[in-house]
């Protein structure tokens, strides 16, 4: 029997990030219930992207931070009639194998990539590959954290943050979800980002969710997730030492088989 067998899992990715997650799920026998609380928008204002990437070889470094923000960063590259071909002087950091392997299939090298798969581990990383005075780009979401510029800018580089896609609420109805929860059929929760714990707690706000939850496995994808999670008063019962869709899936596979 496969380890998930019988086991239904709630992914609150955006429907275009969905797939990878649910794929691993339903390769080890599981069923998904897709219940997306984001999605990704272009930024409202495109000039300080396009300005940025106009520019783009004149910075010594950058970093991105997301898979997300590489695939809206090189799609408005492409559109503005640049190539890849003005990054090749340009070293580039990546947090996460996820995003180092998109940045890749464009073309070029990742020159540092996080250890920890979070801002601050970037930080951490890069300390002893830059060197002051540098510059570097940020191409990120609009809910992006501080800490990492700052943490940047404490090693005397000269940061630019530009906002290369925004995160936004999905509001579904969840009274399908909240029946299914009621009845027992969910056996987990996964969430990838604390935009997906903030907005499925929105989402679920007019309903006793602590009852609902009673008994279900939520699983998150690192410590800054689970942060939001147990702020919000719930507890965390699967993170992974690897912060990736394969990390969470394994982790979550040997929770519930230990269940």
């Amino acid at each position: 029997m496969k380890p998930l067998q019988g086991k239904r899992v709630v992914v609150t990715r955006s429907r275009a990030q969905a797939s990878e997650l649910c794929r691993r799920i339903e390769d080890l026998g599981g069923s998904t219930y897709e219940f997306p609380v984001i999605r990704i928008e272009w930024p409202e204002d495109l000039r300080p992207l396009d300005a940025a990437i106009h520019s783009v070889e004149t910075y010594d470094w950058v970093a991105f931070t997301s898979p997300n923000g590489v695939e809206m960063f090189f799609e408005r590259l492409q559109s503005s009639g640049r190539t890849t071909q003005a990054m090749q002087s340009v070293k580039i950091a990546a947090v996460g194998p996820k995003t180092a392997a998109l940045v890749e299939q464009q073309g070029l090298t990742v020159h540092a990539l996080a250890g920890e798969f979070v801002g601050e581990g970037l930080a951490n990383t890069l300390t002893t590959h830059t060197q002051a005075g540098q510059k570097i780009l940020l191409p990120r979401a609009n809910l992006a954290r501080k800490q990492l510029p700052q943490a940047l800018r404490n090693l005397g580089l000269h940061v630019t943050e530009v906002e290369a896609y925004r995160t936004l609420p999905v509001t579904e109805d969840a009274s399908d979800l909240v029946k299914r929860l009621e009845s027992k059929e969910i056996q987990a929760v996964t969430f990838t980002s604390s935009s997906t714990v903030t907005n499925f707690l929105n989402a679920l706000k007019d309903y006793p969710i602590h009852d609902l939850l009673a008994g279900v496995t939520l699983a998150a994808i690192g410590p800054i997730t689970a942060d939001t999670v147990e702020k919000n008063g719930l507890t965390v019962d699967v993170m992974p030492a690897d912060y990736t869709i394969l990390g969470l899936v394994e982790a979550l596979v040997r929770h519930l088989r230990r269940d």
